[in-house]
């Protein structure tokens, strides 16, 4: 399995590295990996989203990040709803090249596969991005006093809990559509996204589905699948939204600011008693 992994593997240094000086270390201090593919356009949604949000005056500013988009692993909605463990390897096999390739944390633009988190973080020893927990977090940080939430998501992220447990946790109830509403409106969306299909069609159908959770009482909408930013319009709903992919990516901006300042610390303090 790994020589064809290694053979799918498309890793693209994707920012400007520092000039060196005479006899200075090349590499950058941290280095953002990102584990792609589930979707490709998330994937690029999420750079491009790290790109515009990233306080940088110049190529040298933006974050050095190592991109594996890898688009076979296996349907991750449909691996959780047959308890098929064959996806685990692929998921593995790719946190783990990202930190030989130089990657000092990762994030995974696709919520679903946190489903899979603990078997990717057990495989590797730098930080993965928890991008669900990170969302409930902001979530609340932005509205301390909201008690529902509506959650827009594949039905494979439903199913896991993942986003109830994490807003249980916090005293937050999630709403999700009505199984009708999730196949009819919102996984018939997600479809079409993956596919480049009819964007205008998907923004009205996840637009009835977000209203229908604010009539039933959803005080923020949580988008929890990286292919719904894509085509929801906030402005269907009126009601607060939260893009998961966005916080991500405010995250992964966030973790590279503290790893290159903790290790800026460190090597200043190794000089010191040179």
């Amino acid at each position: 399995m790994k020589k064809g992994l290694i053979g799918l593997l498309a890793l693209f240094l994707m920012a400007a590295l520092p000039s060196p000086a005479a006899g200075a270390e090349v590499l950058p201090r941290a280095i953002l990996g990102i584990f792609g593919g589930m979707g490709p356009e998330a994937t690029a949604n999420l750079y491009q989203t790290i790109v515009e949000i990233t306080p940088a005056a110049q190529d040298q500013d933006h974050v050095p990040t190592l991109i594996f988009s890898f688009p076979q692993i296996p349907d991750r909605t449909t691996s959780i709803r047959t308890g098929d463990r064959s996806i685990v390897p692929y998921l593995v096999e790719g946190v783990r090249l990202l930190e030989k390739a130089g990657a000092t944390f990762i994030a995974i633009p696709c919520n679903t596969a946190h489903y899979y988190y603990d078997d990717m973080q057990k495989a590797v020893r730098i930080p993965i991005i928890h991008m669900i927990r990170e969302a409930a977090v902001e979530t609340l940080k932005r509205h301390p006093d909201i008690k529902t939430v509506g959650l827009l998501a594949t039905s494979g992220t439903i199913a896991t809990g993942l986003y109830e447990k994490e807003f249980r946790d916090r005293g937050v109830a999630v709403l999700v559509p009505d199984e009708g509403q999730e196949s009819d409106l919102v996984m018939r969306s997600i479809g079409l996204i993956k596919a480049n299909s009819d964007r205008e069609l998907c923004r009205d159908l996840l637009g009835q589905a977000g209203r229908d959770l604010v009539r039933r009482g959803a005080q923020v909408i949580v988008l929890g699948c990286t292919e719904i930013p894509l085509a929801f319009d906030p402005a269907t709903v009126d009601v607060p939204v939260v893009n998961a992919s966005r916080v991500l990516a405010e995250a992964a901006l966030r973790l590279y600011q503290e790893q290159v300042r903790e290790r800026t610390r460190a090597d200043l303090t190794v000089h010191l008693k040179s």
